[in-house]
């Protein structure tokens, strides 16, 4: 299966790989100046066989990287859905935790995007899964650490600038 990615994730993968890229030209550098130093008695050298293992472990990132992007399903939206919690949304929450009620805004993003300190929710995550499909509201049960939450969906937002507004 594969993933979903939106204009802006794609943009960050990208990003991904031209620094994991960078990373692999110095590796590469600092592989060659250790071969240099050890001559033909390389297996003597440790750091070389760290170097090695650190050029393969890079590639394999690369390479899962670019299969993402070649064979992940692309996502886009001319305007945020403010009817169905979907890819993209941004919605605000009433969380019912057992001590405390509070609420939150989530943007429910694609793969690559996530950031728990912005409140971007990869949409394969446990509670941005229970969100998808909402709509203003409706609510749903979310088993956490601490606990059932009981979760409504209070408002849908077109941008992070109405968020901010209210």
């Amino acid at each position: 299966m594969s993933v979903k990615i939106t204009p802006n994730g794609e943009r960050l993968i990208l990003q991904q790989i031209a620094d994991l890229e960078q990373e692999l030209k110095q590796v590469r550098i600092d592989k060659n100046i250790a071969f240099n130093a050890c001559g033909d008695d390389k297996l003597a050298n440790p750091n070389f066989h760290k170097l090695e293992q650190d050029e393969r472990q890079l590639e394999e990132r690369i390479r899962d990287f670019q299969h993402v992007l070649k064979t992940a399903e692309k996502i886009e939206f001319v305007e945020r859905n403010k009817e169905v919690v979907e890819i993209g949304s941004i919605v605000k929450c009433l969380m019912e935790y057992p001590d405390f009620t509070e609420e939150e805004v989530y943007e429910i993003v694609g793969y690559g995007e996530s950031n728990i300190e912005e409140n971007k929710l990869f949409y394969g995550t446990p509670v941005a899964m229970k969100l998808l499909g909402l709509r203003v509201g409706e609510e749903t049960v979310m088993i956490v650490p601490s606990g059932k939450v009981k979760c409504r969906i209070l408002k849908m937002y077109g941008s992070w600038d109405e968020v901010e507004k209210n």
